[in-house]
């Protein structure tokens, strides 16, 4: 039987390499590379300007404050998200304003969003979820009207292309996350890339204020990276962690997907402590990262795609379809389920480990009352998605495997509940 991993770090000896080279030079913390790197990525990304920052979060809050976003502002944006952004719109003094997703691509809905607009409204937010594109033309249309500020949050999107532009050139601002799980891990850091030079010095001298990053808490990151990098390794994973979820997975427990996500009592609380600049050690793995993010998005987008096609005939579920015109990278490959618990199961027992969904319907949230709506599709996205294996070491044939699995189980599922539907009559 074959074994995959739900996700792998996308790291490799190299980085590694980086860092005991910066540890014995002492330029952990500080060093030429942000610079180098700010320059590089905004190049890449077809941006004027880039700033380097602790994190995505962080530098969403940063952004929001460069724009002037603040106490009685209102900021749209959507309600099947990370709590960890309406939480630093909040922590400006603005309220959140939650709209629902679009049902095809999970994506923010930008009629809805449209409809919320108000004389309140100082930013709209777009979200590109696990590597697709939002629909950008309408959203960008709606900002100028308005005349409101455009954020792009690309943290699973870096490298992803909307009618011929990556995203991230788009709006006022944009940020990017390099955490563990994406696909440019860096030990940590983030980028918020901006088109106005204004902007730029405002977002510069509240990150210059914020300080130097903490380099006990780089070391932390750096280590605390090696063991889900080994243990989700193709020749490490089916003797490790496969053989714990199995045991676990018998007793019905959820320990690995907790083990594996942040808290929800973090995500809805915003630190100011948690804001700072790029870690010089962070930047010269990102570097290094830049040069592979092609290729490796290149593999992860065709491998998707065969999925979705592969999985596309499949009445109960719903795979990611092509859209004409982006490029979508499929960094993380969701589809919707029936019984998803025991869909996941059964597919692990078949050897493929999945992921249940880590967002969360924010419109309904308790942390978030202030903002509470009606979101029916958010609402209804958390029980039903799951995340496939998509990785680098994937073969055509174990796009095959995985995809005649998730068939036969989808199958055994619907015929188990066609049965108990005609018992229950």
């Amino acid at each position: 039987m074959r074994v995959f991993p739900r996700h792998t770090v996308n790291l490799d000896a190299s980085a590694y390499v980086t860092y005991f080279k910066h540890l014995k030079d002492a330029t952990i913390v500080e060093g030429p590379e942000v610079a180098a790197f700010e320059r590089s990525f905004a190049q890449y990304i077809g941006a004027p300007m880039c700033i380097g920052v602790s994190s995505a979060r962080a530098g969403f809050y940063l952004a929001l404050k460069g724009l002037g976003v603040g106490s009685g502002d209102e900021v749209i944006m959507p309600a099947y998200n990370f709590p960890s952004m309406p939480a630093a719109v909040i922590a400006t003094g603005a309220r959140p304003v939650f709209v629902d997703a679009d049902p095809e691509t999970f994506n923010i809905d930008p009629a809805l969003a449209a409809k919320a607009v108000t004389q309140k409204t100082a930013a709209i937010v777009a979200t590109h979820l696990f590597g697709r594109a939002a629909e950008m033309e309408p959203l960008v249309e709606l900002a100028e009207a308005n005349e409101s500020w455009l954020i792009e949050d690309c943290a699973h999107a870096a490298g992803t292309i909307y009618k011929g532009a990556r995203v991230g050139t788009f709006g006022d601002a944009a940020v990017f996350s390099f955490g563990v799980g994406k696909n440019m891990p860096c030990f940590g850091g983030g980028a918020i890339t901006m088109r106005d030079r204004e902007l730029a010095g405002k977002v510069r001298k509240f990150v210059n204020n914020a300080g130097a990053p903490d380099e006990l808490d780089i070391h932390r990151k750096v280590w605390s990276a090696l063991p889900p990098w080994a243990a989700t390794r193709p020749w490490v994973f089916p003797w490790t962690m496969y053989v714990a979820e199995r045991v676990l997975d018998t007793l019905g427990s959820d320990a690995i997907d907790e083990w594996t996500r942040e808290p929800l009592s973090k995500m809805t609380r915003f630190s100011l402590r948690s804001l700072g600049r790029m870690a010089n050690l962070e930047a010269a793995v990102a570097l290094d990262q830049l040069g592979k993010i092609h290729k490796r998005n290149a593999t992860l987008a065709r491998n998707g795609r065969y999925l979705a096609e592969a999985l596309a005939d499949v009445p109960t579920i719903q795979a990611p379809a092509p859209v004409e015109g982006e490029e979508h990278i499929y960094l993380y490959f969701r589809v919707l389920v029936p019984e998803a618990r025991r869909f996941r199961s059964m597919l692990l027992k078949r050897g493929i480990d999945t992921q249940s969904d880590d967002m969360a319907d924010c419109a309904a949230l308790d942390a978030f009352k202030v903002s509470a709506a009606d979101c029916p599709v958010a609402a209804s996205l958390p029980e039903k998605s799951i995340e496939l294996p998509n990785n680098v070491f994937l073969s055509r044939g174990d796009l095959d495997y995985i995809a005649a699995a998730v068939k036969d189980v989808a199958k055994a599922v619907s015929d188990a509940l066609e049965a108990g539907g005609k018992r229950a009559k």
